[in-house]
């Protein structure tokens, strides 16, 4: 007995006679002598160049145009056709065919082994089975080993395995801003206002940031912690006068206040302060008696200041007669300026002084 068997490119047929591998056969038309045998034909594609080799494999270990790898357990193998990385292997049995486009090269790595700095050709496909991060000089790679800090990567591209012992935490390191809700305090005049604070920081030691869990908690706390305290030190005129001057005693004080965590506070300010409806208004009716007091208190200056004025003058005029006659007649020509007609009831001496005097003038 005999049976055609036409092999496709790409592909490579494997025979077994009674279960027993026998051959395999290359691309082309092949006639086979069964001589009585149970002959059983496997297809075997080779165009994938990487095939996982199951348990039950029926072609041998050194079988022609293929060569086995054994990736062992903690390593990958990194398989490059003609120099490009074409697929990483994970644990276990590989075969490698050498029949497809391009030459095929195989290395290894060590998932374990620490993350260095990549080169721009050193690119993998996209795969669950590792992560890659850029540190820079704003946003810093933490390595962790086994989830304990190492050290801070320096700026470049950097590459760890999921089932490696290594991860990464990325930390901001550029100035920051954290505002806080609007929080009701007491002042110590025991007026009730509600206030808003917020604070600019950078995180200087991103070692020991990420070594505290809770930076970010114990930042906010001590903002807040402080912030009571400089509320509860002031009346609410001075809460509301001196802002500028609670803003630096805040940031001195939570400075003092803000434990170890590797961030530097570069500025700490109230924004607003809120005054509940009945303070307002009450705050509101003060202001306008005060400046009611002030604007009386001005008036009373001015009347003051005027009739200093005219005491001056009349003493001067008083020890001056000629000074006086120029007022009289400064004061009577302004009065004639401002009158369009004249009626004189009277003698004729009246209207004769009239007439002298406006001849003088």
């Amino acid at each position: 007995m005999w049976k055609v068997v036409q092999v496709t490119r790409g592909r490579r047929v494997a025979v077994l006679k009674d279960g027993v591998f026998s051959s395999l056969l290359p691309p082309g038309k092949h006639v086979l002598w069964t001589l009585g045998s149970l002959v059983e034909l496997v297809e075997v594609d080779v165009s994938q160049s990487v095939e996982r080799v199951p348990a039950d494999d029926p072609l041998p270990v050194d079988v022609e145009g293929a060569a086995r790898v054994v990736v062992a357990d903690g390593t990958r193998g990194v398989v490059r056709v003609d120099g490009v990385v074409s697929q990483v292997l994970g644990p276990g049995t590989w075969r490698i065919w050498s029949g497809g486009a391009g030459a095929v090269a195989t290395s290894f790595v060590d998932v374990g082994d620490e993350p260095v700095a990549l080169s721009a050709g050193d690119v993998l496909p996209v795969s669950a089975d590792w992560l890659e991060g850029h540190s820079s000089a704003s946003s810093v790679l933490v390595l962790r080993k086994d989830g304990a800090p190492v050290k801070v990567l320096e700026p470049g591209r950097y590459r760890w395995w999921r089932s490696g012992p290594w991860d990464t935490t990325r930390v901001d390191t550029s100035m920051q801003t954290l505002e806080l809700p609007a929080q009701d305090l007491v002042t110590r005049d025991q007026v009730p206002v509600r206030v808003k604070a917020a604070a600019i920081y950078r995180v200087v030691d991103p070692m020991r940031f990420v070594s505290e869990p809770h930076a970010d908690t114990l930042l906010y706390g001590a903002i807040h912690l402080v912030l009571r305290e400089v509320i509860a030190a002031r009346t609410l005129d001075g809460l509301v006068e001196a802002r500028e001057d609670l803003s630096a005693d805040q940031l001195a004080r939570a400075v003092g206040a803000l434990p170890d965590v590797g961030i530097r506070l570069s500025a700490a300010w109230v924004k607003d302060v809120i005054l509940p409806g009945e303070v307002k208004d009450l705050v509101a009716r003060v202001t306008m008696a005060r400046k009611d007091a002030e604007a009386n208190a001005i008036r009373r200056r001015e009347e003051v200041a005027s009739t200093r004025q005219l005491a001056n003058t009349a003493k001067l005029l008083e020890g001056n007669p000629i000074l006086l006659r120029l007022k009289e007649l400064e004061a009577l020509g302004e009065l004639v300026g401002k009158i369009d007609k004249l009626v004189v009831v009277g003698g004729g001496d009246l209207a004769r002084h009239v007439m002298l005097r406006s001849t003088e003038l």
